[in-house]
């Protein structure tokens, strides 16, 4: 969706949304953010975070979500994202879901969402933290975060081998506005050593092994009220790995802003100067069009590849309500490619996955 030198292309088909510029300081993916329209106007602040680890922060606000992702990419380049969202969209509030999806090149797509009541979900401090929908739940040890989910007729266990230790990124959040819209991020356990079992319906079980981040993000607001655009990249190849993520302003041709962790950084840094644009090239005869990020300083480049899953809640919704909503909100639509970051420094090249989201 990035038109001239800036467009990016999702999958077979290029979105009617342009940027022009994708500028200082640098998902799905934050996708589920941004499900329905704003409700209630007026201005709102985040309710000040919780001391107990993991509980949700309510506001009450009808649009309000908030979602903890935790992403994984092994050692043989699966990558898992399992995400448990909290809103108050709906005829009901305080309602509940766990989307799990599972990707790999030589493999088919695995994504199931399924959403539950508020009767369906509790949390607890004692004896450790824990916050559980249904029978998928997130727990918080001494040393290490333990996630389990059972939807669609499969399981998924992921252990990350660290405690929660809150981290703000820098320059990712986007501050209340007189509209109401607002964003919040922070990252719960870090990139560490993780170990997984999937065992997906007609699939024998697979071990997996590699490293996975947990985070945390809070919204009040559409799509459109927050950003007109995400990038996100989550990589590694032992002992080096690289994380990008990337929101694209509302505001047209308004910089990018975010945040990039890199192995040997303390801490998230600010990025300046992104540039996302779409490159074509001939592999095996064919022109292919592929996105690449590039930082302003040449630091590192990030190459995306094989497109290897695009989605859209939109499309769940069936024709009539999904025409409804796309009029109001548009369509957000994400699509993750498998993609290497490359680093001018001469660091070896880190495999990982490149999620897109743009709104049609």
């Amino acid at each position: 969706m990035f038109k001239n030198n800036y467009r990016l292309v999702i999958g077979p088909k290029t979105l009617v949304r342009h940027f022009r510029t994708i500028g200082t300081s640098a998902s799905p993916t934050r996708l589920a953010l941004f499900a329905m329209p704003l409700m209630f106007t007026g201005l709102l602040v985040l309710a000040q975070q919780s001391t107990h680890v993991l509980q949700p922060n309510f506001l009450g606000n009808k649009s309000y979500t908030e979602i903890y992702t935790l992403d994984l990419f092994s050692e043989d380049s699966t990558f898992v994202q399992v995400q448990f969202t909290f809103t108050n969209l709906g005829l009901e509030s305080r309602n509940a879901a766990c989307k799990a999806l599972v990707l790999h090149e030589s493999k088919k797509p695995w994504k199931v969402n399924e959403k539950f009541t508020e009767k369906q979900w509790k949390y607890a401090d004692a004896p450790n933290p824990i916050i559980s929908i249904g029978s998928n739940e997130i727990s918080v040890l001494c040393d290490k975060t333990v996630l389990r989910s059972v939807v669609g007729g499969g399981r998924i266990d992921i252990t990350l081998f660290a405690a929660v230790a809150t981290r703000k990124p820098p320059d990712i959040d986007y501050p209340a506005t007189t509209s109401g819209a607002l964003y919040g991020y922070e990252i719960l356990t870090p990139w560490s050593r993780a170990q997984a079992t999937l065992v997906l319906p007609g699939s024998p079980p697979r071990n997996l092994s590699g490293f996975g981040i947990l985070d945390r993000a809070r919204s009040v607001g559409t799509s459109r009220d927050i950003c007109r655009g995400w990038v996100t990249f989550r990589g590694c190849k032992e002992p080096c790995f690289f994380l990008l993520d990337l929101r694209l302003p509302p505001q047209k041709n308004a910089p990018a802003t975010g945040w990039a962790w890199r192995t040997g950084d303390q801490k998230p840094l600010p990025m300046r100067g992104i540039e996302v644009r779409n490159e074509s090239s001939v592999i095996d005869g064919k022109e292919v069009s592929r996105p690449v990020a590039i930082a302003g300083d040449r630091s590192f480049t990030i190459t995306g590849t094989q497109p290897l899953y695009q989605y859209s809640f939109v499309d769940e919704l069936g024709m009539f309500t999904g025409s409804l909503v796309k009029m109001v909100i548009g369509k957000p639509i994400t699509t993750y490619y498998q993609a290497t970051a490359q680093f001018a420094d001469g660091t070896p090249s880190v495999p990982g996955i490149l999620e897109l989201m743009s709104i049609e």
